[in-house]
């Protein structure tokens, strides 16, 4: 069991569930959005997915200054260096990848001129020019970048689940209260 000193502290460990609940239901009601047989459903879908597409960019930016200022604790001197340097740039990657899918979703909506509503309860300003092309590359960006997000997750919470499971060297426990 790994020591009190060498778990995240509880604001990074909220910070870390609350992205991972707000982008498992952004994703859920984003397919719902494509796949939905009616347009009031669609629009209802969309409004939650860019309400917590624009929720989890504040709260990622949010982390990653959190993160600046709060190191996390240190792994395991027993794992390999490999897997040092796989969990850094997965978690960098994680955070690229989720920045960028709120910026591509965002351009690809505001060049087409349509309004971004964050909850019913304000707009995001429209700061990109009115562009058909623009809107059509952000949005295939953004279709592909979940796919990276994806494969970014699977590979996070795999590795999450093989250490505590095989190697059982404490590095899930560091993020669970």
């Amino acid at each position: 069991m790994q020591p009190p000193n060498e778990k995240f502290g509880p604001v990074a460990i909220f910070l870390h569930w609350f992205t991972a609940l707000a982008i498992l239901v952004a994703v859920i009601f984003g397919l719902v959005s494509v796949y939905a047989d009616s347009a009031e459903l669609t629009r209802t879908a969309l409004l939650i997915h860019q309400s917590l597409g624009f929720i989890a960019f504040v709260v990622v930016i949010f982390r990653i200054v959190w993160r600046m200022t709060h190191p996390a604790p240190p792994l395991p001197e027993a794992m390999p260096q490999s897997q040092k340097i796989a969990a850094a740039t997965t978690h960098g990657l994680l955070y690229l990848t989720l920045l960028a899918l709120a910026v591509t979703g965002y351009i690809g909506l505001a060049a087409r001129g349509r309004a971004i509503s964050i909850a019913g309860l304000f707009d995001l300003p429209r700061v990109v020019p009115l562009d058909r092309v623009l809107s059509v590359t952000s949005q295939n960006l953004h279709d592909y970048g979940q796919y990276v997000l994806y494969a970014l997750l699977a590979l996070h919470v795999g590795a999450a689940l093989y250490h505590h499971f095989v190697v059982k060297d404490g590095i899930l426990r560091r993020m669970w209260r």
